[in-house]
Order: C-alpha cells, then structure tokens, then sequence
C-alpha cells in the first residue's frame, strides 16, 4: 500500500490501482449501499524495476523518519509517482518501436528483391512519437529535480548544473557525491538540449529522425534518431535502441540520486549511527528494491 497524494494506492506485481473508499464517495453516508471500489492506474507493478527503482525506492527511503520533521514525505512519493508515470509511457513508446523492429527484420528476412524492387517498412507517426518520448523523458527529470530542490532548495539555477554546483559547495572532500551529481548534470542537460531541439527547433539546434531505409549492402536499416546541436550531438542511433537505453539510464538515474540525496542529509538529530545501504538480495522485501535505511553490521545489514 502506497499514499499517493491524497489516495491511497495498492502496487501488485504487475499493476498499480487506486482504493476509492466508501466514504471518499459518499462523505455523508446518504447511500449505505456504496461499495469501496479499486481502479487500475499503471499496467507496471513491483516486478517491474521501473517501479522499484522509483516509487518503491521513495517509499522506502522518504517515509521512514530520518529526514527531519519538515521534510514532506508525502510530497516525494507523489513526486516519484510522476517520474514512474512519465517512465511507463516511455517504456511502452520503446517497446513499441522495438517490436516493430524485431517484426519487420522477420518479414523482410522472407522477402526477395524481384525485379530490382523492394517496398520498404514505414513506421507511423515515428516523428511525434519520438518528440513524445523526448517530451516525457524532460518531464520525468523535472519531477527528479523537484525532489532534489526539497532537499537543497527551490531557487536552485540551472536546473540539475545547479545541484551538482550546490553539491560541491555543501558537500567539499565528498568526492563520490560530487562526482555523481556532476555526471547526473551532464546527462539531464543533454536530455534538456534535446528538448528544446523539439521544441524550439533551428538549423543547427534540432534532431533528425529518420525511417526505414535501404543500405548499399542490400539491408534495411530500422529507424534512427540523430540530436544536432552546438553543446550536444548525439550521432544517428536505432531509436528502439535510444529509446529503451534513456528509459533505463533515468530510471538508474533517479534510484542512486534518492539514495545519495537522503544518505547525505539525515537528520542530524537522529542519535543512532543509520546510514542509506544497499541491502543484501536476501534481506529485501522485493528483490528489486535495493536501498534502504540501515546499520552496517558486520556481515549483516542491522535494519533500523
């Protein structure tokens, strides 16, 4: 069971859904005969690593209590709950491209050429789709960025350049922290580039998207994406390869980033010596959730 918002949610292995209650419906009781009812929200559960790696994760690490009494827990997990949303819709966008791929490789590898003629695959809308998926891919981070301005801050600038400048500063001699944050920047600037090629498009500031095409060898080659831009360039890529790597890499992304945001600021009036640790497998509620709060042990992770 997950509060999300103000609803609670119940996450199954491979759905999530909404419990609507009774008297959510009917506040006054003016019908007795109103039953709770349940609605399906994501077709992604908690087998699902996107689900573990976000919402799952925030769970584990935003509701314990080692925050400090100001930090709105409630807040994280919806916010984290945004991130999955945006990921879902990714990962079925670069599943979808993947299938299509996979199926025209079979069809064509049953063609001939005849008559020196051979009628390519076309894949629909594969332009708005990629723009949609770049779209979610920004709208994600936004949401990852949110929960970062909770701990350090709204008035960040620069958006996650601005985090890791923050990092540097609050956090001197942490080399780990620093690095990541730095390699974090990176990443959501060049994601934030090709956005704003989709967006706000000029000759030398756009992306290119390409479909099926025949090469000098007789081969057809899947649909690719290219990003064209002064401070990014991103070479032409499949875009089911693209697509399916930048979901992974956010969802990666935003499970080490919690993990470190709340290692880094417990609350310093906790007297017990707990830390963010990565469970051992067999120590995991889910096996798919690695972080969480704990006291080194020895050979055994002590939980809190």
């Amino acid at each position: 069971m997950v509060k999300i918002g103000e609803r609670l949610h119940t996450v199954k292995t491979d759905s999530i859904y909404r419990i609507m209650l009774a008297d959510e419906i009917d506040p006054d009781r003016t019908n007795i005969n109103v039953p709770n009812s349940q609605q399906k929200v994501l077709d992604y559960g908690s087998d699902s690593p996107l689900v573990a790696k976000t919402l799952l994760t925030g769970k584990q690490l935003f509701e314990k209590g080692f925050l400090g009494p100001n930090f709105e827990s409630t807040k994280a997990i919806e916010l984290s709950f945004e991130c999955l949303k945006n990921l879902a819709a990714m990962s079925d966008l670069a599943t979808d491209f993947s299938r299509q791929d996979d199926n025209e490789e079979r069809r064509l590898a049953e063609l001939q050429i005849k008559g020196r003629s051979i009628t390519l695959p076309s894949a629909s809308n594969l332009e708005p789709r990629c723009k949609e998926f770049i779209q979610r891919a920004d709208h994600a981070l936004q949401a990852l960025f949110a929960i970062a301005s909770m701990f350090y801050g709204s008035k960040l600038k620069g958006w996650f350049e601005g985090l890791a400048e923050e990092v540097s500063r609050k956090h001197k001699g942490d080399s780990q922290y620093i690095g990541l944050t730095s390699d974090v920047a990176n990443f959501c600037k060049s994601i934030r580039i090709t956005r704003n090629c989709v967006e706000h498009r000029k000759p030398n500031e756009r992306i290119e998207v390409s479909d099926y095409s025949l090469t000098p060898n007789n081969e057809v080659a899947p649909p690719t994406i290219a990003v064209h831009h002064p401070k990014f360039n991103q070479p032409p890529i499949p875009v089911s390869a693209y697509t399916s790597q930048v979901t992974e890499h956010i969802a990666d992304t935003f499970e080490i980033l919690i993990a470190f945001l709340c290692s880094r600021n417990i609350d310093a009036s906790v007297t017990i010596p707990i830390q963010v640790v990565e469970l051992p497998e067999n120590q995991r509620s889910n096996k798919l959730v690695k972080y969480s709060y704990g006291m080194n042990g020895g050979n055994q992770i002590i939980p809190p």
